[in-house]
């Protein structure tokens, strides 16, 4: 038979104790989290948002300045109008009677579709009982006219008009135009890779897009204008102003007539919640654009005080300017003036930067107030001159650096020439011998 196992008795001696621990957090309320994404938004992604608010929001309207007619009937009989300018083109291309014809019927079709397609060559096609072969001829000899960029296909093929009648469609703007879209939601990064180019030389070749767009008689709107968000301009006086480039940005306000009107024939608990929903919604937008105006505003015009020596040329390189000191003058926080300068482009009288380009940092070196920038555009100037027999090695790079006061390891030197796309000197010798032996 087994035995009973003894039994042990553990006296208590503690007690059940709660600790409570009080931590800090600072969290964003949800008004102002629209207000930072707002505020992130380019001009281009602002506007399809504004658009798509514009669709869901009933009391979201658009805003429509008021037309000036002021303008005496004689001024208006002095403007030159494109059917003027097609008539004058035309006549030097040899029209018969039937192809002036579709040439004025393509003209006006294109005044309201903006773009050629299949469905209208067909139509004009049988009206003007002419070949679909010799529609696409009589097309391409209006394309090579003043007025080509009118008889066009798609965003792409206007492009490819201008730039051919320009004489300037070269290998980099045939991958530039292919890879419009990225310009249009701009992604510099995805562009830079595709294109194989840096961002000032991108920068300056979609500006060079801008005279694809002139004006028809109801106006044309220009796709490429938003993709700059900031203009500067500069005075007689050496004075710079910056204004927002909200030209295709549209500008909506609240109906508060059809907030009063909706509150009054609520029914339902669940009708009054969707009334009060969209019209917070509506409040916030409004609020959170112009926040984001004048921010990026504030912010540009602190950054223009401290570069006006860049701007009116007496420097060539950009000072080195810390966020956080800017943030300090603006009373802002950090992270807004970060969001502020992220994904912005400015057009300048130096020509069109990424906003945030123009805070370079400062980096370490014997002399005072050295930029990253100015790093960047000296070795640009090295490899430029280089001995197509001996190029420029990082060590040499750093050497020359160091010739002039500027005291940098070759390390960083590596860091921005590959930042910069620029190949090895081993690697661009033999890119130069390659030049030399093709004939």
């Amino acid at each position: 038979m087994a035995k009973a196992l003894p039994t042990i008795t553990v006296p208590m001696r503690g007690k059940a104790d709660i600790l409570l621990f009080a931590r800090q957090q600072q969290t964003l309320s949800p008004s102002l989290q629209y207000s930072m994404k707002i505020l992130e938004m380019n001009n281009l992604l602002l506007t399809e948002h504004i658009e798509e608010k514009l669709m869901e929001n009933p009391f979201l309207v658009r805003e429509y300045e008021p037309v000036d007619r002021t303008e005496s009937m004689e001024n208006l009989a002095e403007k030159r109008r494109p059917k003027d300018e097609l008539f004058e083109q035309t006549a030097f291309l040899h029209l018969s009677s039937l192809e002036m014809d579709v040439a004025l019927a393509l003209f006006h079709n294109i005044g309201e579709n903006k773009y050629l397609d299949n469905e209208l060559l067909g139509e004009i096609s049988r009206e003007n009982k002419i070949d679909h072969f010799q529609l696409l001829k009589l097309i391409n000899k209006l394309k090579k006219t003043s007025l080509g960029w009118m008889f066009t296909f798609n965003l792409q093929d206007k492009l490819k008009t201008f730039l051919e009648n320009s004489g300037r469609y070269d290998s980099d703007y045939v991958k530039l135009v292919e890879n419009i879209d990225l310009v249009l939601s701009g992604n510099m990064a995805t562009l830079k890779k595709r294109c194989k180019l840096g961002e000032q030389e991108l920068l300056r070749m979609i500006a060079g897009l801008k005279g694809a767009f002139p004006s028809l008689e109801d106006g044309d709107d220009d796709p490429l204008s938003g993709a700059v968000d900031l203009l500067m301009e500069r005075s007689p006086k050496n004075n710079f102003e910056i204004i927002t480039n909200d030209v295709l940005i549209p500008k909506v306000q609240f109906d508060g007539d059809l907030f009063l009107e909706s509150m009054k024939r609520c029914h339902s608990p669940l009708d009054k919640k969707y009334v009060k929903t969209n019209a917070t919604d509506a409040s916030l937008l409004i609020k959170a654009v112009n926040y984001r105006n004048s921010t990026l505003l504030r912010v540009s015009r602190e950054i223009m005080v401290r570069q006006k020596a860049f701007f009116l040329g007496h420097d060539s390189h950009l000072i080195p300017i810390n966020v956080r000191s800017v943030a300090n003058v603006l009373l802002l926080h950090n992270s807004t003036v970060h969001r502020a300068i992220a994904n912005k482009v400015i057009s300048t009288p130096r020509g069109t930067f990424e906003l945030k380009l123009l805070l370079p940092r400062e980096i370490q070196s014997a002399s005072d107030e050295i930029s990253d920038h100015f790093v960047k555009e000296y070795m640009k100037k090295l490899i430029h001159q280089e001995s197509k027999n001996c190029p420029y090695s990082d060590n040499d790079m750093t050497e020359a650096f160091h010739s002039i006061g500027v005291t940098i390891s070759r390390r960083t030197i590596s860091k921005y020439r590959i930042a910069l796309e620029i190949p090895t000197s081993a690697s661009r010798m033999q890119a130069y011998r390659m030049q030399r032996q093709t004939p």
